[in-house]
């Protein structure tokens, strides 16, 4: 037996203990293996239930990646690598509290640290987790020290946190539930900008690209179709001429306008001298103006770009360059 006040090995049969004085009817019997605490328990297990879920979204965000078009699949992977990674995260740490590892705490302890930053209820639960975590007995469960390695002390320590409370219990539960909605915020509040970012760059470069294939295509068909002159209409770049298999610009091009990526790309006629007419008897000019503009302003991209026979693209914040803009050279080029 041992005291429950000092910890001490006391004598077999005595009513008190030596050293302070208790009485050994509350003293504490060593146990032969260690218990989990409730507390412990119940965050493993949420650990794990959240582990799910975001491992679940994870999953649903690679698929949608793999039906999505090829510019709007930055985001989807950023996302899925996100919440993959935290699932991933959340089972090691569900598994290390459920088996008393180190590792489980520790991950447990990370999460409460940035748990801290959900004002106010992640904050006040972030804290009770710190404080019960921190305690003498719960970092002795998880030292990975067998029971007979335990000082007479530690094992009194040991028994104090394994005694739960029901009422602790359920309003833990309470409080984590009310904490990870504020967490999850959180994170969205900080990942989904960045994310948003990363989305419209990957859009602004789509377009860029889809300008310079203009600029391709035209040079192409200027050389070969036009007979000098150039196309001021898809449609007319993505018409092969009579013999041949297939147009000067992609199929996902093809459209008077096209939408791509995010962005709304055109051609149209630049007001230049008439030209003659192309394989196809269809009528050319000297210049052209493309343009591609963002669908949602501020969403699919923040920029509009524009280019011509010159091949320079330019670009402005909000909306393409007007072609005075762009022929005057007062828009700024893509450097």
């Amino acid at each position: 037996m041992f005291c429950s006040s000092c910890g001490v090995e006391t004598i077999s049969g005595a009513a008190f203990c030596t050293t302070c004085g208790a009485p050994i009817a509350a003293g504490v019997e060593p146990p032969q293996t260690l218990k989990r605490p409730g507390i412990i328990t119940l965050l493993a297990v949420l650990q794990l239930i959240g582990a799910a879920v975001w491992l679940v979204v994870g999953v649903g965000c690679m698929v949608a990646v793999a039906v999505s078009p090829a510019g709007d699949r930055i985001t989807g992977v950023l996302i899925a690598v996100l919440f993959g990674g935290l699932g991933l995260l959340q089972l090691a740490c569900g598994i290390g509290l459920w088996e008393l590892k180190g590792y489980g705490r520790a991950l447990q302890l990370g999460f409460a640290v940035v748990g801290l930053l959900g004002i106010p209820f992640g904050t006040i639960i972030s804290i009770c987790i710190l404080i019960y975590l921190c305690k003498p007995g719960v970092r002795a469960l998880f030292s990975g020290r067998h029971v007979q390695d335990f000082t007479p002390a530690e094992l009194v320590e040991i028994a104090s946190v394994t005694k739960g409370s029901q009422v602790t219990i359920v309003l833990l539960v309470a409080l984590i539930a009310l904490g990870s909605i504020a967490v999850i915020g959180i994170i969205a509040a900080i990942a989904v900008p960045g994310l948003l970012r990363a989305r419209m760059s990957g859009n602004e470069a789509s377009a860029i690209g889809s300008l310079r294939s203009i600029n391709s295509a035209e040079t192409s068909y200027a050389a070969s179709a036009g007979k000098g002159g150039y196309a001021i209409r898809l449609a007319t770049l993505s018409a092969p001429c009579p013999g041949a298999s297939q147009g000067f610009i992609s199929p996902a091009l093809s459209q008077d306008p096209s939408v791509h990526s995010g962005f709304t790309i055109s051609l149209e006629s630049a007001g230049a001298d008439v030209g003659p007419n192309d394989c196809n008897a269809v009528p050319t000019e000297s210049n052209y103006y493309a343009t591609a503009v963002p669908v949602t302003m501020g969403t699919t991209g923040s920029r509009g770009f524009a280019t011509s026979r010159a091949g320079t693209i330019f670009f402005e914040p909000g909306a393409a360059p007007t072609r005075s803009a762009t022929l005057a050279g007062t828009a700024s080029p893509i450097q």
